[in-house]
């Protein structure tokens, strides 16, 4: 018993063998692609990325009071830490006071030409937006709602498409 205990007690170090490219850039938004199904009642937005995130938030809504903010996660990191892709599915609710953070939303596939739009992706620990991009019908909306980052970065994405 004394032997295994020993063979155990190594000191192996945490450090990476080189510094490589991780965590050396902080993350930028390559890609925006959203989508909303009436037949399945969901949403979807995905986000890529050069370089690692620490996740981000998708914020959809019409108005300053009427707009919710999911966490997106990453679903897709590249082993050496060159690229993200980041995923949110969320059910359309029938009844908006069904909607829960992360999972559903009130908005419908109906509201999409009315509605403003934004993406934002954190650094690597999570603790800071690196990047955003917002659009839609009035992408400068989430620089007055409270909570919100005030993106300034418009995305030229064809409403139609959601490309």
């Amino acid at each position: 018993m004394i032997l295994w205990l020993l063979a155990c007690g190594g000191s192996a170090s945490l450090a990476p063998a080189d510094d490589g490219p991780f965590h050396e850039e902080p993350p930028s938004i390559s890609d925006i692609a959203f989508d909303c199904d009436p037949e399945e009642a969901e949403w979807v937005f995905e986000v890529s990325t050069v370089n690692w995130t620490g996740g981000g938030w998708v914020w959809l809504g019409k108005s300053e009071s009427n707009v919710e903010g999911h966490r997106i996660k990453s679903v897709k990191a590249a082993a050496d830490g060159s690229s993200d892709a980041l995923k949110l599915s969320l059910d359309i609710e029938p009844d908006w006071r069904d909607a829960a953070r992360g999972s559903s939303t009130r908005f419908l596939c109906a509201d999409r030409p009315a509605m403003s739009f934004m993406v934002t992706a954190y650094d690597p620990r999570g603790q800071s937006v690196a990047d955003c991009r917002a659009w839609g019908l009035n992408p400068e909306l989430w620089l007055t709602v409270d909570g919100a980052y005030d993106c300034e970065r418009i995305w030229e994405i064809d409403p139609d498409t959601g490309r």
